[in-house]
């Protein structure tokens, strides 16, 4: 088991070394870079990248949100100052987007992939009235991850997190 309190993009807990990048999901890639040839990778690129664009855009007109950094490529960060974003990640949570929750600043981002192309205008429609539920009734969603989020940014003990981290994997695995 791997647990990692220190990195940039967050919490982190992985039931294996390998984390997220066993051979199987190589192989996966290298079957899929196979079928769609270069034309297709190129297009599906040119459709996944407009949509990063496009969610980066919205992201911007949500006068309660700021993006995090300056994305170059796919994954779109994005944090607030006027309210809790692990709230907001909650809200989305039970609308069906699976987001990842980030520390230093806090934020969430998503990683944009070709099935959420043609879903970019739900997810901005929704982040939107995720962001208005939370101004309007502020305060931890029940069963929500957000005040675990918010408790291990504030926690100077990292090995305290650390052993948070084991408990959660090991009672969700």
């Amino acid at each position: 088991m791997v647990a990692v309190t220190e990195w940039s993009g967050g919490l982190y807990v992985s039931p294996t070394v390998a984390g997220s990048r066993p051979g199987g999901l190589i192989a996966g890639a290298w079957a899929a870079m196979m079928s769609l040839g270069q034309e297709g990778y190129l297009q599906n690129t040119k459709e996944i990248m407009e949509a990063s664009k496009k969610i980066q855009r919205g992201v911007e007109e949500i006068q309660e949100l700021f993006v995090v950094g300056k994305p170059d490529m796919t994954l779109v960060a994005f944090g607030s100052d006027f309210l809790d974003i692990f709230e907001v990640n909650d809200v989305m949570s039970s609308k069906g987007w699976h987001l990842n929750a980030l520390q230093r600043p806090n934020s969430i981002h998503i990683c944009v992939t070709l099935q959420h192309v043609p879903v970019v205008d739900n997810f901005i429609k929704d982040l939107w009235e995720s962001v208005q539920t939370v101004k309007a009734n502020p305060g931890p969603i029940s069963g929500g991850l957000a005040p675990i989020y918010g408790a291990a940014g504030r926690m100077p003990d990292r090995g305290m997190v650390n052993e948070l981290l084991v408990s959660y994997m090991d009672s969700a695995c």
